[in-house]
């Protein structure tokens, strides 16, 4: 029997063309996705889409499919408008979600929209700013942290990668010695934290990487440090998602120096099975996977 349900899925497909960006939509896994396309396609007997890689595209049947979906989409659409009570579906309360400062501001709140759409009942109350966390006096429900957590009565998964590169702007490097490799760092200037204020340790990266590093600039906030970079200051290390979506930058070795970081969501152990926490983190769960590109660089 056909399942009407199915054609939601099959919108998301149609206009994301991935499966992981239409699961985020839907507040579904990826691996949902996949089994409501194949079985819609065995309800009709017919191929819809043309994979290529992890993408999917609409084929012919797909495309005659895709208008009649629309209609019954703004048909029911209309319908819900005119009979459904204005009421508040699924899991509700509030979850303080703590994250690295350019994850939470740059990142993380950009894709807000889409957890509320699916979620309304949920306040999300974001705390975008790296230090150490104290669980026990709940300074948070849950976290995005770079490392799992040493002690407290907290559940950990890893939820991903993302990676830093180094950053300038085509006027810093105009008027400076040129960068072929690595050695030549030592003649350039270079954006920083504060040392003595790294929120954490696993920020300790530079003098790693680059060893004894001309540093002129320094500032608690990777933002800054990236709008310093933009604005010809420096060379600054800085996350892909951030720097990557920035017009005034550019990348410098990205071959030979590239840093990959963990990203681990952290939660109290006694909201770990609360419905609304657990769908805050499947979102992030789905945010990650399918905005891997972002968070690893684009090239």
């Amino acid at each position: 029997m056909f399942d009407w349900n199915d054609l939601r899925y099959f919108l998301e497909l149609a206009r994301r063309g991935k499966l992981a960006a239409a699961a985020l939509r839907l507040g579904v896994d990826h691996t949902t996705v996949a089994r409501r396309i194949a079985a819609l396609e065995d309800q009709l007997d017919l191929k819809l889409f043309d994979r290529e890689n992890r993408s999917y595209k609409m084929n012919e049947n797909g495309r005659r499919l895709l208008v009649h979906a629309e209609k019954m989409e703004a048909g029911s659409v209309a319908l819900l408008d005119e009979i459904a009570p204005a009421a508040t579906a699924g899991p509700s309360g509030t979850v303080r979600l703590a994250t690295p400062e350019a994850f939470g501001s740059q990142f993380l709140a950009r894709h807000c929209t889409s957890f509320r759409s699916h979620n309304p009942g949920i306040t999300l109350e974001l705390v975008a700013e790296t230090r150490s966390l104290n669980f026990s006096r709940r300074d948070a429900d849950a976290a995005i942290t770079l490392s799992p957590p040493g002690h407290g009565r907290v559940v950990s998964e890893k939820l991903g990668d993302y990676r830093l590169r180094l950053y300038a702007a085509p006027s810093y490097l105009q008027k400076h010695p040129p960068v072929v490799r690595l050695p030549d760092l030592s003649h350039h200037h270079f954006i920083w934290y504060v040392e003595d204020l790294l929120p954490v340790p696993e920020l300790q990266m530079l003098d790693k990487a680059i060893g004894n590093p001309q540093v002129i600039f320094r500032t608690t906030s990777v933002t800054g440090q990236a709008h310093a970079a933009e604005a010809g200051l420096g060379i600054a290390l800085l996350p892909c998602y951030l720097a990557d979506r920035m017009k005034g930058l550019t990348t410098v070795l990205p071959n030979e120096l590239s840093i990959l970081r963990d990203l681990w969501l952290v939660v109290h152990a006694e909201l770990h099975s609360e419905p609304h926490i657990d769908r805050v983190a499947s979102f992030l769960k789905t945010l990650v996977t399918s905005e891997r590109r972002a968070l690893l660089g684009a090239n």
